[in-house]
């Protein structure tokens, strides 16, 4: 389920548990899930549980890393070349939103790391540094176009677009396409017909 390349056996282990807990916690919510319902979901024990992690906190702490990890992954995979800077967001939101929907736990995983940074100061840092992570992949994006334009600003209306079109998909997918909004979007913000 999640894009890393795993290896030897306590990889293999630490991935389940991570999956597992992301797993749960889309589910059920972070505050309902217990150390036991992990362990229990990834197949390992408590005690194997505690050799990996401290507590359910560290979990979530090294999820937001991974989430962190995978939007750095997909700003380094395959920037598009040549055109316009709105051409280069236009590819580059919809690499994000393919990546994404291939793994609709983390599009719900999202509204849980945003709902914990509000009370948890460690994650508000670190999903802070993952919004960080995709202005600094679009203004990378931008700046590869010929176009004058003021590639900061760009590209916290692209992020800020961008993020708002998945939460809606992550709380009501059946009611929007965000492959098929997003160039949309960005024609409107650009004042051209779509």
């Amino acid at each position: 389920m999640l894009g890393w390349h795993v290896t030897s056996v306590k990889e293999r282990t630490r991935k389940r548990i991570l999956e597992a807990a992301l797993r749960l916690f889309s589910a059920q919510g972070y505050e309902r899930v217990s150390v036991t319902a992990i362990a229990r979901e990834a197949g390992v024990s408590r005690t194997s549980f505690y050799r990996y992690f401290q507590d359910k906190r560290a979990v979530l702490l090294a999820l937001l890393r991974t989430w962190h990890d995978l939007m750095e992954w997909i700003r380094r995979s395959g920037e598009p070349e040549g055109g316009s800077a709105w051409e280069l967001l236009e590819a580059g939101g919809l690499g994000v939103i393919d990546a994404l929907s291939a793994t609709p736990v983390l599009l719900r995983a999202e509204l849980l790391f945003l709902h914990l940074a509000a009370h948890d100061e460690e994650a508000r840092r670190a999903v802070a540094e993952t919004f960080r992570a995709a202005r600094a992949a679009a203004r990378d994006l931008v700046e590869l176009s010929p176009d004058p334009v003021d590639a900061d600003s760009l590209s916290v209306l692209a992020v800020a677009l961008l993020e708002g079109l998945l939460i809606q998909y992550a709380v009501d997918p059946e009611a929007i396409d965000p492959a098929a909004l997003w160039p949309r979007l960005l024609h409107l913000c650009q004042g051209t017909p779509s």
